[in-house]
């Protein structure tokens, strides 16, 4: 699904002056989904998740210089890392703190390679080492909005309807109840990706409140 997310990462891409990014937001609002989508604009993408790969902090133990480590990495995953071309992917970062210490380096050292980490208990590793101070780059990612969930289902003219609608002017009443009974679905519903995905697929209520019960336990077992 489109998400509002993506324009501010293409922006990112394109940015001259870009520094590794941190993509921050809690659990499940689609953060790697994301990622990946906007790997498809690079000509490769390479996806390093730290609770998958075998010893990841062996990569960053020593120097901290990021030709060292994308060799290092490319060995490791048997594919070549090219600045300019390819997005490279530190998913699950807060795994490997000193890989966090590392994306400083890779501005000053590698500025033109595109870097971008993310990780579900980030914030938790950044209060215990910090991040670099104008060396690194924060996005915030949040559940879907109102406007991201009526595209998401659907309802393209509804948005439409609300964007290009005159604050002077009321909106007709007709539309008015229509909105108001998408928007009574969104406050039941939520905005996290999973459920959205399933109400507009399953159209049935009780089937999403299981992703409901699924995404709270994790959030119960991070506390």
């Amino acid at each position: 699904m489109k998400r509002l997310i993506d324009y501010h990462l293409g922006l990112w891409k394109n940015d001259f002056r870009r520094m590794p990014l941190l993509l921050r937001g809690a659990r499940q609002v689609g953060k790697t989904y994301a990622v990946r989508e906007l790997g498809k604009q690079f000509p490769d993408f390479v996806e390093v998740n730290f609770e998958l790969l075998e010893k990841p902090e062996l990569l960053f133990e020593g120097d901290l210089n990021p030709q060292r480590i994308l060799h290092d990495l490319a060995l490791k995953i048997q594919k070549p890392i090219i600045p300019g071309k390819t997005l490279l992917f530190f998913d699950e970062i807060q795994l490997v703190p000193r890989a966090l210490t590392a994306l400083r380096y890779f501005y000053e050292m590698l500025p033109e390679l595109h870097v971008i980490a993310a990780g579900s208990l980030l914030d938790f590793a950044i209060e215990q080492i910090g991040i670099p101070v104008g060396r690194v780059q924060s996005l915030y990612m949040y559940p879907l909005s109102f406007i991201e969930f009526l595209a998401a289902i659907g309802e393209r003219l509804s948005v439409e309807a609300i964007l290009n609608h005159s604050l002077d002017r009321e909106m007709s009443p007709f539309a008015h109840k229509l909105l108001l009974e998408h928007l009574a679905k969104y406050f039941a519903l939520g905005g996290m990706p999973q459920v959205v995905d399933c109400w507009r697929s399953e159209k049935n209520a009780l089937q999403c409140s299981k992703y409901h019960e699924y995404i709270l336990g994790a959030y119960r077992q991070d506390f």
